[in-house]
């Protein structure tokens, strides 16, 4: 049984498969997406614009198990198999290690057996892409997730969601420093951290409610977006820190007892 809180963007679409729209038929490309670079798991397929079978779950641990039968309930939810996937979206970080290492390496390995593209989006735009036109009216969006030690994965995004910033791993009160002058809204797990460093910053930062981490369903629709100008960016993690575990070599010389 898998932990967590599990969603489903449409409980109804296992009978997508009656009324898909043929292959021949089909506007833009159908993007299987999948995102495990944090401490959730998530899967959707992007298919004439619209997200199918998205699955959410908050998970720590197990993703590497789980990931496979995560993606054939979107497919099966879709109403397609994985031979009518086009390309495949995944988030390349920042952040956990292992969590970008399980998506990459299975996102890569099904675009190899299919012959397809794999194309690479960061956790921090997808996250941004999240934030509702509603919350935002106009401002800009500083995101910030969570790196499990005293600094953050940050980067600022304008009203468009362009970005403004290079993704920097830095403490809290510096990440603020990345939001241009003017009302703000702050996204990403990482928030309440933000919220704290910016009580009695000058400028004016505000809660949303977008979802703290990557959703799949937005990760394939930029993807989609980008695709024929293949602005994407490549299938390869995005370190901005180096990892907590070393190899012996990289440590230095050891001392003597």
């Amino acid at each position: 049984m898998l932990t967590g809180q599990s969603h489903s963007s449409d409980s109804a679409e296992h009978v997508a498969s009656q009324t898909a729209l043929p292959r021949a038929e089909r506007v833009g490309p159908t993007i299987l997406a999948i995102d495990t670079a944090s401490t959730s798991m998530s899967t959707a397929v992007l298919i004439n614009g619209e997200v199918k079978g998205e699955l959410y779950e908050d998970m720590d641990r197990g993703q590497a198990e789980h990931l496979m039968s995560f993606i054939a309930q979107s497919l099966e939810a879709a109403g397609i198999g994985i031979d009518e996937v086009d390309g495949i979206a995944v988030t390349v970080g920042p952040g956990a290690f292992t969590g970008m290492r399980i998506g990459l390496s299975t996102a890569r390995a099904l675009g190899l057996a299919r012959k397809i593209p794999v194309a690479g989006v960061s956790s921090l735009e997808a996250v941004a892409y999240g934030v509702s036109e509603r919350d935002q009216q106009g401002r800009n969006i500083l995101v910030a997730l969570d790196s499990k030690r005293s600094e953050v994965f940050a980067q600022a995004f304008d009203a468009r969601k362009k970005p403004l910033s290079t993704a920097e791993c830095v403490p809290p009160r510096q990440a603020l420093m990345m939001a241009p002058p003017g009302d703000t809204l702050l996204a990403g797990d990482a928030k309440p951290r933000l919220l704290t460093a910016a009580a009695h910053a000058p400028d004016a930062f505000y809660d949303c409610s977008a979802p703290g981490l990557p959703r799949a369903g937005n990760v394939a629709r930029i993807a989609a977006e980008r695709w024929e100008s293949g602005e994407n960016l490549p299938p390869v993690p995005m370190y901005l820190r180096a990892p907590d575990a070393r190899r012996i070599e990289d440590q230095g010389p050891q001392k003597k007892k």
